[in-house]
């Protein structure tokens, strides 16, 4: 049947009245994919383990602006998370410590530190230099001295009563044996009496034991007197700085964490009281830089929950890193040298990343999913984790994890990990689907008219009239493949109408005419047709051998669509068919040279299996049957050409010339019946661009589906010619349909003897396939003969 203009025509039947959008009321937030919602929705209202998301959509249906604004929307209204700090560890240096803060004490604790800090290290100078505390230290040494002083006079008398002077040398305590008032030297003594000697010699051992004693005596002096002293330090400090520190204390006296790290550092301050008093200015910093706050979460200025956007998702960007510096050519690190990550930034709300951007990066994807499976964010540089690395690194502690992570990916990727990873199914159980269109429905519609006007309000740019809109419609209907729907790919659609509002800008206009969005498509277009103008000129020029007038025996004019992702367009092929006598059936070359898909190979067996139920049962099929895409050097694939490549074999058996001026599209079952194709606006341009460029007849046109009727959204160009009647579409439901159309002859139905009505074309097949029959068993006969 053929098609009118009229039935041609794209029409929106639910379009509200009115002149220009400014009439119409701007939407808020985005527009459709309420299913993607629901299931947003459903993840956020599940706290378990594992529901995560999958957000599954084809580029540009708006996934990432969704997701983002509308968590965003959601998080303004829940509870902002903890701070997160970490600390020196006083019992383990390596494992820094990591305390929660309620939200924006942390920058507060941090101050409170740094502060603290700087008033002890000032407090401690004071204080020692003061003159209580220096009469206190005199006190206490010259009880030191005179209880040493005392401790050496026994000493020396106890000597004296056995005989002995005692001397004090370099090499420690030295005795002397006194006799008649007079130091013995060695020489003297030896000259002694033995009785005199034998006596020295056993008061020397008792004085040795004596000298012992008093040594021990005077090393334990010297040890209390030293912790005494340094008991009056701590004294002295801890009565300066004490209250500061339970000042501090009150004020976090909510969190135990915070206030045992207090307590720990006033200790540390109290043992190392010797260090901070030598006056060495970089021990004193370091001391200070200890005693310092890592702010590692500051939620300080998050309203509600934190929605994070990860764009580059690298290891060292999820997990956060231990960063080093260089001293004396070696690597030092400390705990203020941990750096946060997305995971950090995100814990307590939402994390946004895109799959293809985490399984780029190395074991991004891993650590990933480590983190879900353990709720735990642990700072481990790569190097580190993978056991590359031989540098002595910190080992912070892991910091409870609560987030819930949007995965953004392709429906293609997504497919894979679920089909090659186990662990994604698990992890993430929640899947919000992005549709790429929507059905034209009166509501629809409304919502898309007030997409546009927010969209013209946001960029302040001219509004569109309705002329302008209606064009804009049907582009968004083209880029949906149906007339009754609506494309999703809101982002295009946008970036259309900042284009016809550039054009119409440019004329001087403050209004988008009709005009200004037809060149903004006119200009899109030519932005990315490069090599379908390339095809135009081999199609003109006659490289491509299509005829587009007079017939042909075994000839036809097939469509195909040539996608280049930005780009589609349709591109007349000749298809082929050559018939002898044999026992093989159909043959497809591209399938016998391996340039055939598996889609097309079961076409070419579908149509083998169509002529064997239609004329096997009146004759054998004796035929070999070629069937070829002429200039086609590519692989061949899908079923499109079904329709095509049976009338290419009916002409060549039947010997029924095909018209050329005629191009056919269409899929086929085993019953003859035509099935609906994709890319049928794009074959019948390219059919409409062939004919033009070789001269129209007025007879030329296209065969389709009836099913594919409601697919064709045709450019004015196209439908001006059909209006014209230079250019003609035609529906067919059934094989036959199209028999007729192309050859001018019956089809032929079946008799109630059960042959073909004579003289159409299913009778003349039949009678081809015959003399094939007879042909072939005249040739056994010869054969036979021969071999005789």
């Amino acid at each position: 049947m053929e098609i009118s203009y009229r039935d041609l025509i794209y029409r929106l039947d639910h379009m509200p009245s009115f002149k220009t959008t400014e009439e119409i009321e701007p939407a808020h937030g985005f527009i459709g994919q309420d299913k993607a919602r629901r299931a947003i929705d459903q993840a956020l209202e599940i706290k378990g383990k594992g529901f995560n998301v999958f957000v599954v959509g084809l580029p540009g249906t708006g996934r990432r602006s969704f997701v983002n604004s509308y968590l965003r929307q959601i998080a303004a209204n829940m509870p902002t998370p903890k701070d997160w700090v970490y600390v020196y560890n006083f019992s383990n240096p390596s494992e820094p410590e990591a305390i929660s803060l309620e939200a924006g004490r942390g920058k507060i604790f941090k101050q409170d530190m740094q502060r603290l800090a700087d008033e002890v290290m000032e407090a401690l100078e004071k204080i020692f230099e003061s003159d209580e505390y220096a009469r206190r230290k005199s006190e206490l040494e010259d009880e030191y001295m005179q209880k040493k002083t005392q401790l050496w006079e026994e000493l020396k008398q106890k000597a004296s009563e056995l005989g002995f002077a005692v001397q004090i040398a370099p090499t420690g305590v030295v005795t002397v044996p006194v006799y008649e008032g007079k130091l013995l030297t060695p020489d003297a003594f030896e000259a002694l009496p033995d009785e005199v000697k034998q006596v020295f010699n056993e008061n020397s051992r008792k004085l040795k034991l004596i000298v012992e004693g008093t040594l021990y005596k005077s090393r334990r002096l010297d040890r209390e007197y030293k912790e005494k002293l340094m008991a009056l330090d701590k004294d002295a400090a801890l009565f300066t700085v004490g209250a500061m520190f339970e000042e501090l204390k009150n004020q976090y006296e909510s969190n135990p964490h915070i206030v045992r790290y207090l307590s720990n550092v006033q200790n540390d301050i109290l043992e190392n009281l010797a260090q901070l008093r030598s006056g060495d200015e970089e021990v004193r910093q370091a001391f200070k830089k200890r005693y310092s706050v890592n702010l590692i979460v500051d939620n300080s200025a998050v309203v509600g929950s934190p929605v994070v956007f990860e764009r580059n998702p690298t290891y060292a960007n999820l997990a956060g890193k231990v960063e080093y510096y260089s001293k004396g050519g070696m690597l030092f690190t400390d705990f203020t040298m941990i750096k946060p990550g997305a995971f950090h930034r995100a814990n307590g709300g939402f994390l946004i990343l895109e799959a293809e951007n985490v399984l780029r990066y190395a074991y991004a994807w891993e650590y990933v999913k480590r983190c879900l499976m353990t709720d735990q964010i642990v700072v481990e540089n790569l190097e580190t984790a993978l056991g590359l690395s031989s540098i002595v690194s910190l080992r912070p502690q892991p910091i409870p994890l609560n987030v819930k992570v949007f995965l953004i990916c392709s429906p293609r990727l997504y497919y894979l990990l679920q089909m090659y990873d186990e662990d994604a199914e698990k992890l993430f159980r929640i899947k919000s689907e992005f549709d790429w269109e929507m059905d034209a429905s009166r509501e629809n519609i409304q919502k898309y008219l007030g997409f546009v006007a927010s969209t013209c309000c946001r960029l302040n740019a001219p509004h569109l009239e309705r002329q302008a809109v209606e064009k804009l419609m049907w582009y968004s209907a083209r880029l949906a493949g149906d007339r009754n729907k609506l494309s999703m790919r809101l982002g295009e659609i946008s970036s259309l109408v900042r284009e016809a509002c550039t054009v119409a800008m440019k004329r001087g206009s403050n209004v988008v005419k009709r005009e200004d969005m037809v060149e903004a498509i006119r200009q899109r277009e030519e932005r990315v047709n490069l090599l379908q103008t390339k095809y135009d000129e081999h199609i003109k020029n006659r490289d491509l051998m299509i005829e587009t007038k007079g017939s042909r025996v075994g000839q036809i004019n097939g469509l195909t669509v040539i996608d280049l992702h930005d780009h589609s367009f349709g591109v007349p092929v000749k298809i082929t068919a050559k018939v002898h006598v044999g026992e093989r059936g159909v043959i497809d070359i591209h399938r016998e040279v391996d340039l055939s898909g598996s889609i097309h190979n079961k076409a070419v067996l579908t149509i083998e299996g169509f002529f064997r139920e239609r004329y096997s049962k009146h004759v054998h099929f004796s035929l070999n049957a070629t069937l070829s895409f002429e200039q086609v050097y590519s692989v061949v694939e899908g079923d499109s050409a079904s329709v095509a490549e049976v009338l290419a074999l009916i002409s060549a058996i039947a010997n029924v010339p095909l018209r050329q001026d005629i191009a056919v599209t269409g899929s086929m079952n085993q019953h003859g019946e035509v099935q609906p194709v994709g890319g049928v606006t794009e074959k019948v341009e390219g059919f409409y661009r062939a004919c033009k460029l070789r001269g129209f007849t007025k007879t030329q046109g296209v065969v389709i589906p009836k099913a594919n009727l409601k697919n064709l959204i045709l450019k004015d160009e196209v439908l001006e010619s059909v209006k014209k009647g230079e250019f003609h579409i035609w529906t067919v439901e059934h094989i036959d349909e199209a028999i007729e159309l192309l050859t001018g002859k019956k089809a032929g139905r079946t008799t109630k003897t059960g042959g073909f009505e004579k003289g159409s074309v299913n009778y003349l097949v039949v009678q081809a396939l015959k003399r094939a029959e007879r042909m072939k068993e005249a040739k056994k006969t010869k054969r036979k003969k021969k071999s005789h």
